[in-house]
């Protein structure tokens, strides 16, 4: 079944990819409670809470997607505690969140491929991140952009 677009403006797949960090788009801002549509000068066009539904498992994978890296935000503030043990327990709980993160916007991607949104986004001009790169690298204008795991 289609879903309605957001704010009559936004198709919520694209808005799904925009929030996992896949295709970039300057006027769109996401988060876990809403979403924000803004003009060319940053002015607010509009401005939609609860954007992400439970039924759709490209909502629910962009959800914990961003839970995952709101959880691993935090526990970063956790990991420089004076204590070395709270510190200990932070870096541990960033690693989780930054594996769920992770592949929770892997089932994202596969889905957004599924759907053929970023083919659109990319026939659209926008720019989609990771193209033709398997090995999970970023690339952006055909530049190569390191990974935590080329510092390994």
């Amino acid at each position: 079944m289609p879903r309605g677009l957001i704010l009559g403006k936004l198709d919520p797949d694209l808005a799904c990819a925009i929030a996992l960090g896949l295709v970039e788009h300057n006027f769109i801002v996401t988060n876990l409670e809403s979403i924000t549509i803004h003009d060319e000068d940053f002015q607010p066009l509009g401005h939609q809470r609860d954007w992400l539904t439970d039924e759709d498992p490209l909502d629910l994978a962009t959800r914990e997607y961003l839970s995952a890296r709101r959880q691993a935000l935090l526990a970063a503030h956790q990991g420089e505690a004076d204590n070395a043990w709270a510190a200990a327990a932070g870096l541990a709980t960033r690693e989780v969140a930054n594996r769920r993160a992770v592949e929770a916007r892997a089932m994202g991607r596969a889905i957004l491929e599924q759907r053929r949104v970023l083919e659109s986004a990319r026939a659209a001009g926008m720019t989609v991140f990771g193209d033709g790169d398997l090995s999970g690298k970023t690339r952006k204008y055909g530049a190569e952009v390191p990974t935590q795991e080329d510092f390994h």
